[in-house]
């Protein structure tokens, strides 16, 4: 007579990836001093609150921390993974902050300490384009964020082809 041995073994249960909202809170965490839920003025530029939002949450989705490096990344993500249709102050975001930091370099200014020669600068902000033209399909500029929040990242990244820099997760 034939017997079936049994086997028992120790299964560990499946880690689901953190939806967006999950990982925004984590972002916010970090950045507690960071405007949340009001409009922005950068000097007479008013930048709308859901227009942080959106930016504040691909953070989130590329996984680019707030340092300086990885902002510059992300402001160069932006200028070519975006819908073209989008408000004019997301180019001027990305090309004057990226030509602020540039001239500071130039200058030999360091930002939060930390110098980068315009090399550098140009080299992170072209990273990002870079990774924006990769994307499989153009990220909607206008996207209503309630739409996404409860997404899972992990399925965002891969609609998107969005490799994770791993900040928020």
């Amino acid at each position: 007579m034939d017997t079936i041995d049994t086997l028992s073994l120790p299964i560990e249960p499946l880690q689901r990836s953190l939806t967006l909202r999950q990982g925004l809170d984590r972002y916010y965490e970090a950045n507690p001093d960071f405007v949340r839920d009001q409009d922005l003025w950068v000097g007479i530029m008013r930048i709308p609150w859901c227009d942080m939002q959106r930016h504040d949450i691909m953070h989130v989705v590329t996984g680019y921390s707030t340092a300086l490096e990885q902002e510059l990344q992300l402001i160069g993500f932006l200028l070519t993974s975006l819908t073209w249709k989008r408000p004019w102050y997301y180019y001027a975001q990305s090309f004057v902050v990226f030509l602020e930091l540039l001239w500071q370099s130039i200058q030999g200014k360091a930002w939060g300490g930390i110098y980068h020669n315009p090399v550098q600068v140009c080299r992170l902000y072209l990273k990002g384009v870079k990774q924006g033209l990769t994307v499989h399909q153009k990220i909607n500029a206008a996207i209503d964020p309630s739409t996404v929040l409860d997404r899972d990242l992990a399925s965002l990244r891969s609609e998107y082809g969005i490799q994770n820099a791993g900040a928020w997760d």
